[in-house]
C-alpha cells in the first residue's frame, strides 16, 4: 500500500511537492519577519502595512482581474512593487536589528572570540580585586550542571564584564558575600552558597571563602577563581585540589587549560 502510494507521488513530483515547499518557505519567511519585529517600533507599521495590503488592496487587484480592468491591474502591480521598496526604508532599523540577531546565534559562536573575551574579562575583574583586597569567588560551569546552587543564588543573566563582576564584589553590596556562577558564557547568578570542603587538612588556615571555592570542585567538575580579602592572593581549585598565589599570567594559562578556550593577547600590562 505504501509503496503505492508513493509511487503515485512520483507522477506527480511537481503537482505535490511544490505547493508544500512553497508553504514551508512562506511559513518560515513569515515567522521570521514577526520575531524580529515584535517588541518593535515597526510592528504596529507591520500590521497597519499588512491589513491595507492584505485587505485592500489585493481585493481590489481581484476585482480588476474578473472584470478585466487592465490599467487598474497595471496600478496595483506597480504599487506592489514599488512597497517593497518602501518597505525596505521604513524598516531599515528593525531590519539592521534582526541581521545583528542572526550574527549572535550560537551557530555562528565558533567564528568569533566570544569564549576569548569571557575569559579575559574574568581575569581583568580578579586582578583588579586582587589589588585592592576585595574578596571573590567566581565559578565556571563545565559538563556538570549546577542548577541547585543557580537556584539558591540571585538570577542574573548577564554578560561577563570586568566592571560588572567588582561591581558584584565590591564590600557592603548586597551580592557581594555569596558565588557568581558563570555559565556558557553569562553570569547566570550571584550570591550563590557552596558546599563547604570536609578535607580539614586541605583547608587548615584559609577562610571560608577557600573552604567554599574546594568544596565546589569537589562537587562538581567547575573551575572555581578565587580572591583572598585578606591577602589578596589569587587561588584556583580544581578537582578538590587548591593552587596559591597566582599571578596574571599563570591564572590566564589555567583557565587557558582548564576552560578549554584561549585568551587572545597578553592581558599582563593591561591589569598591572
Amino acid at each position: 500500500m505504501l509503496n503505492s502510494w508513493f509511487k503515485t507521488l512520483s507522477v506527480y513530483p511537481h503537482g505535490f511537492w511544490s505547493p508544500l515547499f512553497e508553504i514551508v518557505i512562506l511559513t518560515v519567511i513569515i515567522y521570521g519577519i514577526i520575531y524580529f519585529m515584535r517588541g518593535t517600533r515597526g510592528a504596529g507599521i507591520l500590521k497597519g502595512l499588512l491589513i491595507f495590503y492584505g485587505g485592500f488592496l489585493i481585493t481590489i487587484l481581484a476585482i480588476a482581474q474578473v472584470a478585466q480592468l487592465e490599467n487598474i491591474m497595471w496600478l496595483i502591480e506597480n504599487l506592489l512593487a514599488i512597497a517593497i521598496v518602501a518597505v525596505i526604508v521604513v524598516f531599515q532599523p528593525e531590519i539592521r536589528r534582526g541581521l545583528i540577531r542572526i550574527g549572535e546565534t550560537p551557530v555562528w559562536n565558533f567564528f568569533n572570540d566570544s569564549h576569548t573575551t569571557i575569559l579575559s574579562e574574568v581575569v581583568k575583574s580578579v586582578v583588579s580585586m586582587s589589588k585592592k583586597s576585595i574578596g571573590a569567588i567566581i565559578v565556571i560551569e563545565r559538563e556538570t550542571k549546577l542548577g541547585g546552587y543557580i537556584e539558591g543564588g540571585i538570577k542574573l543573566d548577564a554578560a561577563v564584564g570586568s566592571e560588572l563582576l567588582c561591581t558584584i564584589f565590591y564590600p557592603k553590596t548586597p551580592l557581594h558575600d555569596g558565588a557568581v556562577i558563570i555559565r556558557k558564557g553569562r553570569i547566570v547568578a550571584a550570591n550563590c552558597l557552596l558546599p563547604f570542603t570536609e578535607n580539614i587538612e586541605l583547608c587548615r588556615g584559609m577562610g571560608a571563602r577557600h573552604r567554599a571555592g574546594i568544596g565546589m570542585s569537589e562537587e562538581a567538575d567547575a573551575v572555581v577563581v578565587i580572591v583572598s580579602e585578606e591577602t589578596g592572593n589569587i587561588s584556583v581549585a580544581i578537582k578538590g585540589e587548591v593552587i596559591h598565589k597566582l599571578d596574571a599570567a599563570k591564572l590566564q594559562e589555567i583557565l587557558r587549560k582548564e576552560c578549554a578556550l584561549e585568551i587572545e593577547g597578553d592581558l599582563i600590562e593591561e591589569t598591572e
